[in-house]
């Protein structure tokens, strides 16, 4: 294995403009420190500084042909320090800035600058960080930075982390721009946001091809150099707006040797406590060795430290889904008494225990689908989906309702959908994990038929972009008796958005016929079990999600729930029962098809309502076979569990976050007795890592079963077999 498929533990440590203060320090004591007190074996060394005003074009190291920052006029810092990081066992990569320069450098070169629709660079209208512009990766300063990069790796450096460059919203039009995507689509730059131009669509394709020529380019300059030196960007996580900035792992895996994103905490954000587990697990989706960006600040405070179980949680969360930490550490911080410990000793147990992250496969054999397609050409054609439905909030004897206004313009309506997907995500996600499902996320390459034959169950949270193919490998999947669950309007567009009248595919999902949209409308409508179903009693109530479809459902097809008839305001009396199914559930081959005529998982994801997670989980586990593993624990307990072949050894991750019920978080509450059942012909022995203790167990029906006395923040299980 090369270095960079191991565990890796990176760091930056910044010192923003006092980065010249380096060439006053023991260079040998700063990397023993950082190896011995802070256990990391890879770091960011700043080559091009990311500091105002934009001094990206500055180095801090010799590189013909460059400008030196001020400080390293007679101190070459890349070559000074990377012997005393290499005898600690530290791999260096060094940051180049490639996305933030100022005016002034730019005024020298006035044909690089990115450019807006409105022909005026990007940096003039949207300030970089209050002050300094970008660079368009097809005009000449693409062999800029390519000079640049080759001069990184005249040092002896072991790789190269570029942060950017960025093709930024509305960008670009310069001349080199117009010219490539003349000459490559016969047709000049769609003049704005068109969903309905499919130049629009060429145009969106263009950025992201360019993004990822310009890192196969600097990734053949680098390897002209060293052939055996790694080079990545911030690739961009799940999230559907990625588009905006042309970020899209899948084109960029290629040419490159780590899948990388940032998880920022943020005081104010109103993210979940799984937020950090949830972009390691999408990340490590690709085909390359993931890392989780996290900097140790508090917010946007980057000067004070992350409270320490804030910063523990998250790097747990990372290593426990296979992917590896990078935290950032700014310089000041070194100042904050015990600033080290929360990360040595999460790091610290990852590098005493490496052997167990070291070729570990899933056991998982459940499949759910995060798809870039959907969340870059997905438009819904129901327009009533546009309304401005408002919160739904009763406050003060004031209802909220919105105005009931159709949002008319593109943007507004793709952000929209951006954010239904967005909320699709994240509620599929929680349910899952939340009930304790061992589940993988693939992404949209991963639906091929021979992807998918190493899942029983596939789930397609509105996955509405499917191209011919992968709807075929989906229907072969559960012809050959793969289970699938799909929501919405999975599969009625191709892959680039364009609607589609597939009967053929409607059929499969269960559909005879499509009405229309229900009204939309937060709060007051419902859906009913007219039999016993996923642990809800007939006749139940449940709440029915904002966005559905009115459907009727072909013959031979299971109907357990219902919709009530829609009620057009609050505080009225029930309806009754319509003629409209709300969950479809039918046989294909020798599979089975799950379908949901609403958007369940964004639903949940927004209002975090339990009977729809619960719908959604029973569903998931109805259509699993035997689980593999049962634990009896807190939601807030996560479980992921890999298979060692090599070792003959299962190792099972729990990390908990049952806290204060706040964030930053202040107190884990410890969880104990935690039953788990573990599906294994027989087992050997089976041990904690963080205390080495024996856990005895009972061998029952190929099943074990052992109970954990205590789990306090993470623990790493392993069982012998």
């Amino acid at each position: 294995m090369e270095w960079y498929e191991k565990p890796v533990r990176m760091m930056r440590w910044e010192y923003m403009q006092n980065v010249s203060k380096m060439k006053d320090m023991d260079l040998e004591q700063l990397a023993k420190m950082k190896k011995e007190d802070w256990h990391i074996n890879c770091e960011w060394f700043v080559g091009a500084p990311g500091v105002a005003p934009g001094l990206g074009f500055q180095t801090t190291f010799k590189a013909e042909g460059f400008e030196r920052y001020p400080g390293f006029e007679n101190f070459d810092s890349l070559r000074e320090y990377l012997p005393y990081a290499h005898k600690y066992g530290i791999k260096l990569l060094v940051y180049l800035n490639m996305h933030w320069y100022s005016y002034e450098f730019a005024k020298k070169h006035p044909d690089w600058e990115q450019l807006i629709s409105s022909a005026e660079p990007y940096g003039k209208i949207h300030p970089l960080y209050g002050n300094g512009t970008t660079f368009c990766v097809n005009s000449p300063w693409r062999n800029w930075a390519f000079r640049l990069i080759k001069e990184t790796m005249k040092t002896g450096v072991d790789g190269i982390f570029l942060d950017g460059p960025v093709v930024f919203s509305d960008c670009c039009y310069c001349q080199y721009c117009e010219e490539k995507f003349k000459k490559t689509y016969g047709e000049n730059l769609p003049e704005k946001e068109d969903w309905q131009n499919f130049l629009w669509k060429d145009f969106i394709e263009f950025r992201r091809d360019s993004l990822a020529e310009f890192l196969r380019d600097a990734q053949k300059a680098m390897k002209e150099i060293n052939s055996e030196g790694v080079i990545f960007l911030n690739a961009g996580g799940w999230q559907p707006s990625g588009w905006r900035v042309a970020r899209d792992i899948e084109k960029m895996q290629d040419y490159q040797d780590f899948n990388g994103a940032e998880e920022f905490f943020h005081p104010k954000a109103e993210k979940s406590i799984l937020a950090t587990s949830m972009m390691a697990k999408y990340l490590t989706a690709g085909m390359k060795p993931a890392v989780v960006f996290n900097h140790y600040a508090m917010g946007s405070w980057h000067y004070i430290p992350l409270m320490p179980l804030e910063i523990k949680l998250a790097l747990a969360q990372i290593i426990a889904n296979r992917a590896n930490p990078w935290i950032c550490v700014f310089d000041p911080l070194a100042k904050n008494i015990g600033e080290k410990e929360p990360v040595a000793e999460v790091l610290g147990f990852a590098e005493e225990n490496e052997e167990y992250y070291l070729k570990t496969s899933s056991l998982a054999k459940v499949a759910v689908h995060f798809s870039r397609q959907t969340s870059t050409y997905y438009l819904s054609q129901y327009t009533s989906l546009y309304k401005d439905l408002g919160t739904g909030k009763e406050e003060g004897l004031v209802l909220d309702q919105g105005t009931g206004k159709l949002v008319v313009d593109w943007e507004r309506r793709k952000s929209i959908n951006e954010s239904l997907l967005h909320h699709s995500y994240i509620g599929c996600y929680l349910s899952l994990i939340r009930s304790h499902t061992l589940f993988d996320i693939i992404l949209d390459k991963n639906l091929t038929s021979e992807k998918l034959k190493e899942y029983e169950v596939l789930v397609l949270p509105n996955s509405a972009c499917l191209s011919e193919n992968q709807r075929k490998a989906i229907k072969e999947f559960v012809r050959k008796g793969g289970k699938l669950f799909a929501s919405f309007e999975t599969g009625f567009y191709d892959e680039k958005g364009n609607l589609l009248e597939d009967k053929e595919w409607k059929e499969f999902l269960g559909i005879e016929e499509i009405e229309d949209l229900f009204p939309p409308m937060v709060g007051e409508n419902y859906m009913t079990a007219t039999e016993e179903f996923a642990g809800f009693p007939k006749s139940q109530l449940i709440e029915r999600p904002i966005q559905t479809l009115k459907v009727r459902a072909k013959k031979s097809t299971r109907t357990p729930l219902f919709y009530l008839k829609p009620l057009p305001k609050i505080y009225m009396s029930l309806q009754g029962v319509s003629a409209s199914p709300a969950l479809l559930i039918s046989k294909y081959g020798k599979g089975k098809v799950v379908y949901s005529p609403s958007l369940l998982e964004a639903f949940y994801g927004e209002y975090r309502i339990e009977s729809t997670s619960q719908l959604i989980t029973q569903i998931v586990k109805m259509l699993s076979l035997e689980e593999i593993i049962k634990m009896d624990a807190p939601s807030a307990v996560e479980i992921e569990v890999y298979e060692q072949k090599d070792s003959s050894r299962y190792i099972i991750h729990l990390i908990n976050a049952t806290g204060d019920m706040q964030r930053p978080i202040k107190e884990i509450i410890p969880v104990r007795n935690i039953k788990i059942s573990l599906k294994v012909k027989q087992a050997r022995k089976i041990y904690q890592l963080n205390n080495k203790e024996t856990i005895p167990f009972v061998h029952e029906k190929e099943r074990i079963e052992f109970v954990i006395p205590e789990l306090k923040l993470y623990e790493v299980v392993v069982v012998e077999i």
